[in-house]
């Protein structure tokens, strides 16, 4: 949710506004990130477009299917790939948020 404060001239308009927005707070709206799923063959490195503007820091596993263990893989992260590689015997599908910061 984004909100739009500025034009808020008024106490009360204003906490109805904030009071809705926090609600419904995500990583889309409120951190430098971006998601994106992928499919990862077992002892594989997969590189992943960056769709941020810097080198991310940090990476979130939201969703996995398979028994896998996937880290940032060896190739060093680039301003426009990212490195996963699946450490597991079987492929792994996964959603993976990257955080700039």
């Amino acid at each position: 949710m984004k909100f739009r404060l500025e034009q808020l001239k008024q106490l009360g308009p204003l906490i109805k506004e904030l009071a809705n927005g926090l609600k419904f707070l995500d990583f889309a709206n409120n951190f430098s990130s971006f998601e994106v799923e992928v499919s990862i063959p077992a002892t594989t490195e997969l590189g992943v477009r960056n769709q941020l503007t810097n080198i991310p820091k940090k990476y979130i596993i939201t969703s996995q299917t398979g028994n896998g263990l996937l880290t940032k893989g060896t190739t060093e992260w680039t301003k426009d790939k990212v490195y996963l590689y699946n450490n597991g015997a079987v492929t792994v599908t996964a959603t993976i948020v990257f955080l700039e910061q």
